[in-house]
């Protein structure tokens, strides 16, 4: 079943007319499923990216992240003889899920600063978030630290990128991994192609991870009526515990 889905996913990409468009060369990609169910023991899941590039000289770059929100990291410092959070930085609109994959082998300077323009990689992410602090920092990389720290716990950001596989001169495969602890929400997959260590081609799909069944009822409820859902809950506690006690008791 698994061999007839990657079957299917290149025959599309092959035949699918080009979506990011170049001097040097074309860039197709697909996703195997753009549409991921979170139900109750959702364990987490393997993204297929596949993709064809028209001209073997080229690399290929692919990114994909969640949705974004703010980010708020604090610093503990002591104040009247206790520690509290006193500093902070409030990273903007940071991408909630992030893993990426490059076919490159050498960074050029001129790549590098490609990368950074668009995104690629850890650093270049920071480098292209705006931040909001509590005060001048003199050493803001404690803060950034804290924040791929923190992410990386949570199984949401990945030390080392993915691994891009070729399975001939033109078509390739990247598997992300989507850990079971992954906001739900609308992803995004963007691909560049790279040429001379120049980006000459760019597309982009999308990906939507989303609550179905008991989960996605239990989710609405909490969110949307949180006063009826925390009354229901209330009341649900008492009769349990009542109903625990009567059977305690029982003769």
């Amino acid at each position: 079943m698994k061999l007839l889905r990657v079957l299917i996913v290149l025959s599309v990409v092959a035949v699918l007319p080009c979506t990011a468009s170049a001097k040097t060369g074309d860039l197709v990609i697909g996703v195997a499923n753009n549409h991921i169910d979170v139900t109750v023991g959702f364990s987490g899941s393997s993204i297929e990216v596949f993709g064809d590039r028209r001209d073997k000289e080229t690399d290929v770059a692919i990114i994909m992240e969640g949705p974004r929100k703010n980010v708020t990291i604090w610093q503990k410092d002591r104040l009247i003889g206790t520690w509290v959070n006193r500093y902070y930085t409030k990273f903007k609109a940071m991408p909630t899920y992030y893993n990426y994959a490059i076919s490159v082998q050498g960074f050029s300077s001129s790549l590098l600063e490609a990368m950074r323009e668009n995104g690629i990689g850890h650093e270049a992410l920071l480098y292209k978030t705006k931040t909001d602090k509590s005060r001048k920092l003199k050493d803001e990389k404690v803060f950034q630290d804290a924040l791929l720290r923190k992410n990386e716990e949570l199984g949401v950001f990945f030390q080392q990128p993915a691994t891009i596989k070729f399975m001939n001169d033109n078509f390739f495969r990247v598997r992300f991994y989507l850990p079971p602890s992954a906001p739900t929400g609308e992803y995004k997959i963007h691909s560049f192609l790279i040429k001379d260590g120049k980006i000459v081609g760019k597309t982009i799909e999308l990906l939507t991870v989303e609550q179905v069944g008991l989960n996605a009822f239990i989710y609405k409820a909490a969110h949307e009526y949180s006063f009826i859902y925390a009354l229901v809950c209330i009341f649900l506690a008492l009769f349990f515990g009542w109903l625990a006690g009567a059977i305690r008791v029982r003769p």
